[in-house]
């Protein structure tokens, strides 16, 4: 079958991370760690496995920090290489073993993680028996290949393919009521709800969520779906990012268009200002609740700027090194800052992330999506990771592989 496929190469890892700032095409060109090829189709692993045809998978950003390597390679020992890429997936069952939970034709969204029920471990680990196999210590044992998630795993191909294979406790039928375009994004729509399920806002409680990529569209979403109480704004670069923040749900936006964004913040919130001598201001005030959806030093900055005395910073983008920051509001203003990654079992209420987003998506108007704006086929890979790096030109927010017109059996 046809695969985009990474293979690390330590002499191409150079030349793209000295170089692939000027020239891009060393990230996805034909010198590059990426490459179209033919591999040996997955076969069922066991009774509890079921063999999928991908129709729609994502293309996320931490598949181009990978390919653009903008990556902490504090990661690194728990993934493998040569991976098919791609842990966003949705399809059809072509084949399933009799234990896998599923029927041929059934449309299923993948869960990508490789916890203890993948490899096989019972009894599992702590963290996989508390429902957080995001968090599993055995991802680098048993017989397939150490990583974390589908995508980053060298034994079991990811979904820029034709076809993959699952174990059934990464399953998850999905209903008729969500159309394809919705059901490819179940994956991304989790860790928004993940988030916003970390720190729930309350009634009265002012929120921001920073970001114009997939992980903000999934936040606000999510915060739709679950019906929060709060005032959401939405932070964001581009006029375009803050319509569509609207159409999900964002009662208001920033944008630099509109201003000075410590302007805006101070009108939104009330906060009171104050300049240091040398440096950004300070804010007494701000919201109760601030996502981090971008990850880096900047966004990470602005958020515990941002927030109140007292309030909580969600990191839900991927962020790695800083160097020489400033982290006096946390103790200062005594904030919470919580880590968010992937997606498990939610507390409140008790459900399996990917089953209670499925149930949500099957039951709302909301127009979620709308934040798929590109699809691409294999064929076009390239292009399909441009869209994503120079998403201002592109106007690019979700873009997919759609492998719907060709059919395996």
């Amino acid at each position: 079958m046809r695969a985009v496929v990474f293979d690390l190469s330590i002499p191409k890892f150079a030349l793209a991370k000295g170089l692939g700032r000027w020239a891009p095409g060393l990230y996805y060109g034909p010198v590059s760690c990426l490459k179209l090829r033919e591999v040996a189709p997955p076969t069922l692993r066991g009774p509890a496995w079921a063999r999928i045809q991908v129709d729609l998978a994502g293309v996320c950003g931490s598949d181009l920090a990978l390919i653009t390597f903008h990556y902490s390679t504090a990661l690194e020992p728990f993934n493998s290489f040569p991976s098919v890429l791609g842990h966003e997936i949705f399809g059809r069952v072509v084949e399933a073993g009799p234990e896998a939970g599923v029927k041929e034709g059934d449309r299923v969204a993948i869960e990508p993680l490789l916890g203890c029920a993948v490899r096989g471990f019972d009894p599992p680990c702590a963290r996989c028996a508390a429902g957080e196999p995001g968090l599993c210590g055995r991802v680098t044992d048993g017989d397939i290949g150490p990583g974390v998630m589908l995508g980053f795993c060298a034994s079991l191909p990811g979904g820029w393919s034709e076809t993959v294979v699952a174990h059934r406790s990464q399953l998850v039928k999905v209903p008729a009521a969500v159309p394809d375009q919705a059901a490819v994004m179940i994956e991304p729509l989790s860790v928004g709800v993940h988030a916003a399920l970390k720190r729930p806002a309350r009634a009265g409680e002012k929120v921001l969520v920073i970001g114009g990529g997939m992980i903000s569209f999934a936040v606000l979403s999510a915060l739709a779906l679950l019906e929060s109480p709060g005032e959401t704004t939405h932070m964001a670069l581009f006029a375009h990012q803050a319509d569509l923040g609207k159409k999900l749900g964002a009662h208001r936006s920033i944008t630099p268009g509109a201003g000075p964004l410590d302007d805006q913040v101070e009108a939104a919130t009330g906060a009171r200002r104050y300049k240091p001598i040398v440096g950004d201001t300070t804010f007494v005030g701000g919201y109760d609740v601030v996502y981090d959806c971008v990850g880096t030093q900047r966004s990470f900055g602005q958020a515990l700027r941002y927030a109140r005395p007292g309030g909580t910073v969600v990191l839900v983008g991927c962020l790695s090194q800083l160097a020489r920051f400033d982290m006096t509001m946390v103790w200062a203003h005594e904030l919470t800052v919580a880590g968010v990654y992937a997606y498990g079992t939610e507390r409140a209420p008790t459900r399996r992330t990917f089953e209670l987003t499925v149930e949500r998506l099957a039951s709302t108007k909301l127009p979620v999506g709308d934040i798929v704006t590109h699809r691409f086929e294999l064929d076009d890979y390239r292009e399909a990771i441009v869209a994503n790096i120079e998403r201002e030109r592109y106007q690019s927010v979700k873009t997919v592989f759609d492998n719907r017109n060709r059919r395996v059996s």
